[in-house]
């Protein structure tokens, strides 16, 4: 009798026993499903993260781009010609700077055109100016809205009669960023009977800069339109166009040559010159333009930026216009001017990677 109970409980120990270790045993299979299922699910994760948004957010490997900006490190050798200022009179030497990215012909044939294009706006421009001056300040039970936008638009706009064989090339340079620039030599005479070729250009800057209340935007654009026309049978016109836009800490560039657009790259665009360059006081009066996004970008926006200053030094009118109310003031400063101006060269340097650029103008009658 003994026996059979003692059996009895044996068998169940053993059945019980048994059952745990499949429940073990299930358990362990379930844990060994998910920890495959849960690795799974991060490789497909990794994949998608490197396939795809990476693709659209992240830094793409690029072992070319990665040398570019090794090499891009080494700061070009810009000569001592560029810095050569320009002087008014009827033979001038100016330079031109061709956009990045450009094949050689190609950049020397723009560098050329924007050097024609810049003894006419330097020497020959009329400047149109207006800035508006606006505040407005508005009261409700305890809040006050207060809100200004300051606009400042100039345009530039010069047309000369010239000969094409007037135009000599003193020097040439081809830098590492595939830009052309060239040094010529021009000998213009406005009545010369030869003078049957055209050019004409118009420069635009417009500044805006809004502030209501804590919230600050800035908007900036510059655009240089030139047209060349050649009365050579066998010579097409050539027209030009530069924007550039910068929205608070955003920009655009776009460049077109001869109906071609010119694609703008982004690179660690890096310059140098061998001339004792060096900042002192009066630099802190002058504006300074970075190199960062090349050469003909910080210098077209530098001169630009200059005849916006001069103009307003210039002759102008001041127009006011005020209106008061009871829970509202609101006023607006005009101010306005047109004149025929010739621009000179107090300074022009580089220094730590960006142009110093200061320029004079002069009245014509």
């Amino acid at each position: 009798m003994v026996l059979l109970i003692f059996e009895s409980t044996f068998t169940k120990m053993r059945n019980i026993v048994s059952l745990f270790a499949l429940i073990f045993l299930f358990n362990s299979i379930l844990l060994a499903q998910e920890t495959t299922k849960s690795k799974l699910i991060d490789k497909d994760k990794k994949k998608y993260e490197k396939k795809v948004f990476d693709k659209e957010f992240g830094e793409p490997e690029d072992t070319t781009n990665a040398q570019r900006k090794l090499y891009d490190k080494i700061p070009d050798k810009l000569p001592d010609w560029v810095f050569n200022v320009p002087e008014i009179g009827s033979k001038v030497k100016v330079i031109g700077i061709s956009d990045p990215n450009m094949p050689k012909d190609e950049a020397y044939a723009q560098a050329i055109l924007r050097a024609k294009a810049m003894f006419a706006l330097l020497n020959y421009s009329t400047i149109s100016n207006i800035t508006d001056d606006y505040t407005n300040l508005r009261e409700s039970g305890k809040y006050s809205l207060y809100s200004t936008k300051f606009q400042d638009f100039s345009l530039s706009k010069a047309r000369i009669a010239y000969n094409d064989s007037a135009i000599h090339i003193i020097d040439t340079l081809y830098t590492k960023y595939d830009e052309g620039i060239v040094l010529i030599e021009f000998e213009h005479n406005l009545k010369a009977l030869e003078n049957k070729d055209t050019i004409a250009i118009k420069g635009e800057h417009l500044q805006v800069f809004i502030e209501k209340n804590f919230r600050k935007e800035r908007i900036e654009f510059f655009d240089f339109t030139i047209n060349d026309k050649l009365v050579n049978k066998d010579s097409l016109d050539i027209l030009a166009k530069y924007n550039y836009r910068i929205v608070n800490r955003g920009y655009s560039i776009n460049s077109v040559f001869n109906s071609k657009l010119i694609e703008f790259q982004e690179r660690t665009y890096n310059y140098r010159t061998d001339i004792d360059f060096s900042q002192d006081s009066t630099d802190l009066e002058i504006n300074t333009f970075r190199l960062t996004r090349g050469l003909w970008n910080a210098y077209i926006s530098g001169i630009l930026s200059n005849i916006t200053i001069l103009s307003k030094q210039l002759a102008s009118q001041v127009k006011n216009s005020n209106d008061y109310y009871t829970l509202r003031n609101e006023a607006l400063v005009r101010t306005v001017a047109s004149n025929k101006v010739s621009f000179g060269f107090n300074n022009f340097k580089m220094y730590e990677n960006q142009f110093y650029i200061d320029l004079n103008g002069l009245i014509r009658q």
